[in-house]
């Protein structure tokens, strides 16, 4: 029983192997082979508008994060809150990759190249993860899908804005203007 198995796949097999075949020439060439030193191919990049993000960090946190960029060269800027040397890291980032770094008191910014998904951002001075330095940034595939994080975080970018601006405040009435308005808060407040 098991060798009349064995003849059936073996025919199966060639019977696929004959409807594939090789076209004329294909044995006879040579091999494609990298020049001695390289690699043959350009690293991978991400491909996008990119964006800005700024983030806050300090002894062993980060902190005040701002921005919501989309895949591509992400310009990173960061403020040292503390007297200490710190950076941001961008693990497993693209080749060509900057790691922003400020000396205490000081702000930098570096260029990072980044694909779409979440990226675990760490202070690679030794010791500094492992005492908490540590954050999540996430990075989005369009800006479709940027604006829509905004939305759901009740921050609507206006048509043709920079969905990495920060949200402006809103609009208060004031308390000097025409009163129909503050005079009702302030019936209201009264009557209970």
């Amino acid at each position: 029983m098991r060798r009349a198995t064995l003849g059936l796949v073996t025919a199966a097999g060639l019977l696929v192997a004959g409807c594939s075949p090789i076209p004329a020439g294909a044995e006879e060439a040579a091999a494609v082979r990298c020049p001695e030193g390289s690699d043959c191919f350009d690293p991978i990049q991400p491909v996008g508008p990119g964006g800005d993000i700024s983030l806050d960090m300090g002894n062993f946190f980060f902190d005040n994060l701002e921005g919501t960029p989309v895949t591509g060269e992400v310009t990173v800027t960061v403020t040292n809150v503390s007297d200490a040397y710190h950076n941001a890291e961008f693990l497993g980032a693209a080749d060509g990759s900057g790691i922003p770094e400020a000396d205490g008191g000081e702000t930098g910014e570096d260029t990072v190249l980044l694909f779409p998904g979440e990226w675990t951002v760490i202070c690679n001075v030794p010791g500094h993860r492992s005492a908490g330095m540590e954050t999540t940034v996430t990075v989005y595939a369009t800006q479709e899908e940027a604006d829509a994080a905004l939305a759901e975080l009740g921050e609507q970018p206006e048509e043709g804005a920079d969905p990495t601006a920060p949200a402006e405040e809103p609009e208060l009435p004031s308390a000097g203007g025409d009163g129909d308005e503050a005079d009702s808060v302030a019936e209201d407040a009264t009557d209970e």
